[in-house]
């Protein structure tokens, strides 16, 4: 559950902590306050997007910290944190930190590890189900009925969903095979032609691996054969030949060490140059012996150079048409031979495939229809959970049906995949009829906004028990609804709040009655400056506040005992639903 909030430079909040506690807790505020602030803090803390004019005018950046607790029943969220190498602290506690300033930078933190928003995304998606005005636009999107529908079906569904999502991606595999042997039968021969022709281009080409570099290499010592036998030359008469005008460095040397030896045993320190100058000899004459060799049998053949040079042209337009290199030419070459071997041997791979597709689409058939009884026993279930459920909340004449349907084809010998997705082949559709007598309709041609709040309340307590995420927020669950209406609402709430945290913003005093930690939301202007305050109420400070919600800011006598009769009354209730 969350611990704490605390928020920083967001909108009219400079610095603000509030602490929540278990089981209800409630905040209420005048229209303006700074109730809608505070959501959009929880949920720029939960991940949703980043608008920087949530940064308060005049400061760099905003920031969010929420404090959660996690107890020994929060195992999914201990196995994603641990998947993220993101440490538990001892006491069960987890920090998770949003900041986004105005140069657009985003810094997400969890138990003080740094990590993308998408890991944030995920982490908080389990710790927090927070329900505002959008998710009643969702509820009113038949696409997404059926996800709605198949959390009832927990586990088991889920499997069975699995099992036509496996059957479902390998059909599509084999259907494309298929499409693609078609359109090559289509215009198969000249296409046949035109690999047989590049094949043998390739092939005749007898590339081999390297050979480029070596040519290169070979290349390069031809174009400079001059300068090479030259310096060759040279540098052996130098080293070894000499004249009589000009003593080689070997004879050089053997003079020196002829010196040497007169005096050699004398002096040990000397014995070790000469042996060293020894050991030069012997290397040096071994080297001039290999500059004679490789000048004795250095050949330039100017048709060499040319052939050398014919080579690299033919490599470089089989580059131009095959690839960047002779690897990449000699790749390609296989995977031209096997798409000729495919050509031709088409037809009868076409009719494997199509053995195979037929095989499949049976399967695949097979398991959507399980899938779908099991969505008809869930649809069942849901329409008698729901009419309880909205017979608590004060809705016990709506009628409500789960519609599914299923393509003809399903059950005639057709294979036509259209129409199969990987959630099978039904189609889910909430109707409802919300007073004796009326004709089913779809929820967003029927519903009215206290009714669209009821029934997303009613599905909350349903699917709610199914997820097992901790807290849930609701932002404004009464919008439309008053009276004894309103009584049932905050009933219901205060009843999901007995097994899980829930954090409410109202505007009604029959819910805000029922809280277990109430919290006041002001506007104060001071200095010039507007700023909101969070403040958590004790009794009196709670009739007080219920006594606006029932009769505005002028308060009379009347309305104050009026609100501490329904602070009164729900505690009676709470009592009785322990």
């Amino acid at each position: 559950m969350i611990l704490e909030i605390s928020i920083k430079n967001i909108a009219l909040i400079d610095e603000l902590i509030i602490e929540f506690g278990e089981g209800f807790n409630v905040l209420t505020g005048e229209t303006g306050a700074g109730k809608s602030i505070i959501i959009d803090s929880v949920n720029l803390a939960l991940g949703e997007r980043a608008d920087r004019e949530l940064i308060q005018t005049g400061k760099d950046f905003a920031r969010v910290e929420m404090l959660f607790s996690l107890d020994d029943t929060s195992n999914k969220i201990k196995e994603i944190l641990a998947d993220m190498g993101i440490p538990l602290e001892e006491d069960g506690s987890l920090l998770i930190m949003r900041e986004i300033t105005l140069q657009g930078r985003n810094l997400c933190k969890v138990n003080g590890r740094t990590v993308t928003l998408s890991m944030l995304r995920e982490i908080s998606s389990h710790l927090v189900d927070i329900h505002g005005q959008h998710q009643h636009q969702s509820l009113l999107n038949p696409d997404s009925h059926i996800e709605l529908l198949d959390k009832l079906g927990g586990i088991e569904l889920e499997k069975q969903k699995s099992k036509v999502q496996d059957v479902w991606s390998a059909l599509q595999t084999v259907n494309k095979e298929i499409i693609k042997l078609q359109n090559w039968n289509k215009d198969g021969e000249r296409r046949k032609d035109i690999l047989r022709y590049q094949i043998e281009e390739i092939y005749n080409a007898s590339l081999q691996p390297g050979e480029e570099e070596e040519i290169r290499r070979e290349r390069a010592i031809l174009i400079n054969a001059e300068k090479i036998a030259n310096a060759v030359a040279s540098s052996y008469y130098e080293l070894y030949s000499g004249d009589a005008n000009s003593v080689s460095i070997i004879d050089k040397l053997s003079k020196i060490i002829s010196q040497l030896e007169e005096i050699e045993g004398i002096d040990d320190s000397l014995d070790s140059i000469l042996e060293g100058l020894r050991s030069i000899l012997y290397t040096l004459e071994d080297l001039s012996h290999e500059l004679r060799s490789y000048r004795d049998n250095f050949d330039f053949d100017p048709g060499r150079l040319a052939e050398l040079e014919n080579r690299l042209e033919q490599i470089f337009s089989l580059k131009r048409k095959y690839g960047n290199t002779i690897e990449e030419i000699l790749n390609l070459k296989e995977s031209l031979e096997k798409e000729l071997n495919v050509l031709e041997n088409s037809q009868e791979r076409l009719d494997e495939l199509i053995t195979t597709y037929n095989k499949l689409y049976k399967l695949v058939i097979e398991r959507c229809s399980k899938l779908s009884e099991m969505r008809k026993k869930c649809a069942l279930l849901l329409e008698q959970r729901l009419a309880n459920e909205l017979a608590d909340l004060n809705m016990n004449r709506a009628n409500f049906v789960v519609s599914i349907t299923s393509p003809e084809f399903a059950n005639e010998d057709s294979t036509d995949i259209k129409g199969i997705t990987r959630n099978g082949f039904d189609t889910v559709n909430f109707l409802i009829s919300t007073n004796a007598g009326e004709p089913l309709k779809p929820l967003e041609k029927i519903v009215s906004g206290g009714e669209m709040s009821r029934l997303m309340l009613a599905f909350k307590t349903i699917l709610g028990d199914l997820d097992e995420i901790p807290t849930m927020i609701f932002d404004e669950i009464d919008v439309g609804i008053s009276g004894r209406t309103a009584q049932k609402v905050a009933e219901k709430i205060c009843s999901i709040s007995r097994n899980r945290q829930v954090i409410c913003v109202t505007h009604l005093p029959q819910i805000a009655a029922m809280a277990d930690k109430h919290f006041a939301i002001e506007k104060l202007e001071a200095d010039g400056r507007t700023r909101t305050v969070v403040n958590k109420l004790n009794y009196n400070e709670r009739k007080k506040e219920i006594a606006r919600l029932i009769g505005g800011t002028l308060l009379t006598p009347l309305s104050l005992e009026h609100a501490d009769e329904l602070i009164k009354s729900a505690l009676l209730i709470k009592e009785n639903h322990k």
